[in-house]
Parts: structure tokens; C-alpha cells; sequence
């Protein structure tokens, strides 16, 4: 089992300031003294994930989720502890150094530096003599050397064992190179995935290299690009190119433009325009709305200006605005893509024509279906095709706004439209509504559990008053809840202890979202003494009625076998009459 010491781990907590590690993930606006946003870990329309920068924890009261900087690391990247403890080391200057064996923590730290080693391999490729025709062919695409440096563009040359060359003999476990994707097995033989292709490395969020897209260079492959297959690091509708460089750009700007090719990117990100990404050699999806909704609630579809990149941004368009994204489409030239208008004046147009002039959803559908020219009959068909997609707008704010422009656009009445909608809304029947994972435990709703829950909250709070009278009276042993019993220990262990290092102690991710849930619950409704000794005096009252319950008991007992029994309802009334003050 890998170990680290206890002081390394301690520095990394004190060091990870938990908003700063959060908001690289997550967009958050500050309400009251904590900061709130779309949970990254289950789908939600109304923000209820919260951060409180001075407890040093997270906690979602939509889902549960809760913890410290580490966890969430975890949580989000599907990583390990230790893993986790080795990014925030990196970004905080703190090396992590371990002893022992951990073959979850070996297995992944492998496939990162695998696809590291590939991506350096790849990029010398690129820049040596053996790359001279993949790099002019690049630098007359409009790319400058700077951007194939910042983005890593490499060369996987021709041949079946460049890469495997290179690898083979690292010892790297036969699972680690079945599952980086980058190699292909017959018989005996390995060779690599990748060759004779332009390769452009893909990040995860935190600027790892997960997997890589090819771009046919030199052969007469039919298949344009080649995509790395999904692998542990690797899911391709959770990850968009260039994230990694662009959110901070989305974030400012308070919008995303979306691009189909790895190129387009580049461009337009030399061009200047920042706030963009690229899908992931895959098709848009609802989980990518989720991913870019958690930075922007405006996308700007930039796709390919023939006949399937029109189709491509209508499906797109319809995917973001039933997640509750306002989509609008940058119209490209006919025939040309992202990449070549912005070679064409370095991106002049595309930023005075085509962002400033982008067609909302609708009217771009009418305009590129030629809804003018069309016949009554088409007209009708065409209307219902899109009163369909509008069925799977939830927001009934959002629907009506459609279902009213659609009208004026269209030249229809609006009850009609609307009469319209209500037929293809029962021809839809939509399916049982998803179930977000938004319930709550029904914790604490016992009396003894509510006084337990409260005596926490004035020992994690700041009323030294009230921790001491805690301190001096509580009896541990009243506790029910296990996980409320040890932290009530911990804080009355320890003098100083913030709820950050709390969340350490809690190796169940169900006891880290309970406690979490509990310590970023504000009570400013009582007075902390008052809560103490309230508390205090309940647990006090239960204590004595499990002792009554337990006499009386016993007096059943005496009472069957003839026994006298007078003392013990002696010892019953005197209990009653201290519960009753």
C-alpha cells in the first residue's frame, strides 16, 4: 500500500485553497458567504453544488457529494488518493513522495505517462527532419509554430513500431498497454494504433494527456481521422479539445464557441478568439452540454459550412437548447469551415460577420431549410419537425418563447401554434421524467438525532462558551449516530481543527457527503449557548427514558415471578420527575 507522509499530506490541505481548486472545474457566483454552482457530478438546472472557502470544503445538497480539494480532485478526475495528492503537490510546488506498492495508483500513473511519452515522441516527430512535409503542410494551413508548440501537435510517422519502439522497453504492464488505446495486438505481435497521421494530443481538464486525434498525412487512408478508443482516462462525451487552455476565456467572456476540428481551434485560438473548444472526434451530446454549462449558458456553433455541418449544428443546437444552453450559429461561407474563413483575413469576418450577425436556432432552421420556398404541405412537415424538438424543452419559459417565435417567423397564428404543439406534445408522450439524484437522506429527524446533530454544530463553530460547556458535560455514549459520535470525539480532541482536516478522518465517501452536508448547514437561527445546553439537556431526557424504559422492564420481570418491585417504581417515579425538570 502506498504510503505518504502525514506531513505532506497536511501541507497539500493547507495549501489547496478549495475555491481556487473548484472553480478551474466548476463556474461559481458568490451568495453570502459561500459560492454556488452546477454540481459536476450529477445534472442540474438550478445550482445547489456549494463551496465555503472558509471551512475549506464542498458539499452538493442536490446529490450529496462532499468533501475537501482532495476528494473533489478524486471525484472529478476518477482518480486515487494518492494520484489526487500528486496533481495538487504539482500545482502547489509540493513534491509527494511514497513507499510501498498501490497497483490502482501504478496502473494509472502509467497510463498517463504513456500517452506523455507519446505526445513528446509524436511532437520531436513533428519538428525533425522526418516531419519536414507534415510541418509545411501545417504552416501553410495558417498554423504558426508557436501554436503546434502550445498545442502539441505531433507526427506519428509511417511504420508499425515507432511508438512501441520507444515503449517496449519501459516494463509497462500488459493491461497499461491493451488499455492506452495507442497500440493494436495480433498473434504476438504489437504495433501502434497511430501511423502516418498528424497527431493532436487531447487533455483532460487539469492539462493531462488522455488520448490522441489523427489526422491522415501521407497515405491514402480513406479514414480522414482517427480517434483514440475510449480507455479509463479516455470517455470522449465528457471531454472537449482545447478545454483545458480555453475555460478561463469562456468564463470572461461568458460564452463558448463550438468547433468541429482540431484545426479550427487552433485557428481560431491564434486568431485570438479564445473562448472556444472542439468536440472530441464524437457527436454532441447531452453530456456535453453538461460539461459546458457548468462555464457558459451561451454557445456559438461555428461548424462546417456544406450541407452536413448545417445538419451537425442543427442537432447540436437542439441537444444545448433542451439543456438549457441559448444556442445561436455562426453561418459559414458555403463550402468552407471555421479553419478556412479564419485563414481568409486572420478572422476579421468571423468575428464582424459571423459572431456579431449569428442567427438564433430557429431562424437559422427556417433560413437553411428554405422554409419561404417550400410548399404548404413541406411548410407544415417542417413545423412539426421542429414543434418536436421544442416538446423536449423543459423549461416552460424557454418553450413558450420558442413556440411564440416559431409563430411570428412562420407567419402562423400563435393558437394555432400552440394548438399545433399540444398535438405533437401527445404524439410525443415524453418518457418518465429522469430521476436527478437530488433526494436526501432523511437524516436527524429523531429528537436524540437532532440534539446530536446540534451539539456538533456548536463544536465546530466559534462560541468557545458553549464548546466548553460541551466538553464539560456531553457523554459520548448517548450518541446513536457512529459517524456524529467520532466527529464529536475529533472536535473535542482536538483544540484546532478545521473542517477540511474533519473530512480526513472519513475514508466512507457516504460519511464525507453526511459530514460535509452537516458542517456547511449554517444555524443563525439560535444562539450557540442556547443550542448547547438545549441540546445537552435532550440527550439528557433520552438517556433517562432509555433507563425508565429498561426499569420498567425489569419490574415486568419481578412482577411475574412475585417479587416486590416498590423500589424500582421508587427509582421510575424519581427519573420521571427529573425528566420533567
Amino acid at each position: 500500500m502506498a504510503r505518504i507522509p502525514q506531513e505532506t499530506i497536511d501541507r497539500i490541505h493547507d495549501s489547496a485553497d478549495i475555491l481556487d481548486v473548484v472553480s478551474r472545474h466548476v463556474d461559481l457566483k458568490k451568495r453570502g458567504r459561500n459560492f454556488f454552482g452546477l454540481c459536476p457530478f450529477h445534472n442540474e438546472k438550478t445550482p445547489s453544488f456549494s463551496v465555503a472557502p472558509d471551512k475549506g470544503i464542498y458539499h452538493c445538497f442536490g446529490c450529496g457529494n462532499g468533501g475537501n480539494a482532495v476528494n473533489f480532485i478524486m471525484e472529478f478526475e476518477k482518480i486515487s488518493f494518492v494520484e489526487a495528492l500528486q496533481e495538487l503537490g504539482d500545482q502547489f510546488g509540493i513534491p509527494v513522495e511514497f513507499s510501498g506498492n498501490d497497483e490502482s495508483k501504478e496502473f494509472f500513473t502509467h497510463l498517463y505517462d504513456i500517452h506523455q511519452l507519446a505526445t513528446n515522441l509524436y511532437h520531436d516527430a513533428l519538428f525533425s527532419n522526418r516531419g519536414e512535409d507534415a510541418k509545411k503542410y501545417l504552416l501553410d494551413r495558417g498554423l504558426s509554430e508557436e501554436s503546434l508548440k502550445l498545442f502539441k501537435v505531433g507526427l506519428a510517422p509511417a511504420g508499425s513500431s515507432y511508438l512501441w519502439n520507444a515503449v517496449k522497453g519501459k516494463n509497462y504492464s500488459q493491461e497499461v498497454l491493451e488499455k492506452s488505446g495507442l497500440f493494436g495486438f495480433s498473434n504476438n505481435d504489437v504495433y501502434d494504433r497511430f501511423r502516418s497521421r498528424i497527431m493532436f494530443p487531447i487533455s483532460n481538464a487539469s492539462g493531462k494527456i488522455i488520448a490522441f486525434g489523427g489526422r491522415v498525412f501521407g497515405t491514402d487512408d480513406p479514414a480522414k481521422y482517427m480517434n483514440s478508443p475510449e480507455t479509463p482516462l479516455y470517455r470522449k462525451s465528457e471531454v472537449f479539445y482545447g478545454l483545458n487552455l480555453t475555460r478561463d476565456d469562456i468564463r470572461r467572456s461568458e460564452s463558448a464557441i463550438l468547433v468541429e476540428g482540431y484545426t479550427d481551434l487552433i485557428q481560431l485560438y491564434q486568431a485570438g478568439i479564445k473562448n472556444a473548444v472542439a468536440v472530441s472526434g464524437t457527436a454532441f451530446t447531452e453530456t456535453h452540454v453538461q460539461q459546458i454549462r457548468r462555464f457558459s449558458s451561451t454557445v456559438y456553433l461555428a461548424y462546417d459550412g456544406d450541407s452536413a455541418g448545417i445538419k451537425a449544428a442543427l442537432r447540436a443546437g437542439y441537444v444545448l437548447l433542451k439543456g438549457d444552453v441559448e444556442p445561436y450559429v455562426i453561418e459559414i461561407p458555403d463550402g468552407m469551415d471555421p479553419d478556412d474563413w479564419i485563414q481568409k483575413d486572420g478572422g476579421k469576418e468571423f468575428k464582424s460577420i459571423g459572431i456579431k450577425k449569428a442567427s438564433g436556432l430557429l431562424r437559422f432552421h427556417l433560413k437553411t431549410a428554405g422554409f419561404k420556398d417550400l410548399s404548404s404541405s413541406n411548410r407544415s412537415n417542417l413545423i412539426k419537425e421542429i414543434l418536436t424538438e421544442a416538446a423536449g424543452i423543459s423549461d416552460p419559459i424557454v418553450r413558450q418563447g420558442f413556440i411564440k417565435t416559431l409563430a411570428q417567423v412562420s407567419g402562423v397564428e400563435e393558437n394555432q401554434m400552440v394548438h399545433m404543439f399540444s398535438q405533437q406534445l401527445r404524439k410525443k408522450r415524453p418518457n418518465s421524467k429522469s430521476k436527478e439524484s437530488s433526494k436526501k437522506p432523511q437524516l436527524f429527524t429523531t429528537i436524540n438525532a437532532k440534539a446530536e446533530l446540534g451539539i456538533i454544530k456548536v463544536l465546530a463553530g466559534n462560541n468557545t462558551k458553549a464548546k466548553e460547556i460541551i466538553k464539560e458535560k456531553l457523554d459520548l455514549d448517548r450518541f446513536d449516530n457512529e459517524q456524529l459520535k467520532k466527529l464529536a470525539q475529533l472536535l473535542i480532541d482536538k483544540t484546532h481543527v478545521n473542517p477540511a482536516e474533519i473530512i480526513t478522518f472519513y475514508d466512507s465517501a457516504e460519511d464525507r457527503d453526511m459530514i460535509t452536508r452537516i458542517l456547511m448547514e449554517e444555524d443563525e437561527t439560535t444562539e450557540p449557548l442556547q443550542m448547547a445546553e438545549e441540546c445537552l439537556k435532550t440527550l439528557s431526557k433520552v438517556s433517562v427514558k432509555e433507563k425508565i424504559r429498561e426499569l420498567r422492564i425489569k419490574i415486568r420481570e419481578k412482577e411475574s415471578d412475585g417479587e416486590d418491585t416498590l423500589e424500582l417504581m421508587k427509582e421510575v417515579v424519581k427519573l420521571q420527575k427529573e425528566i420533567n425538570g
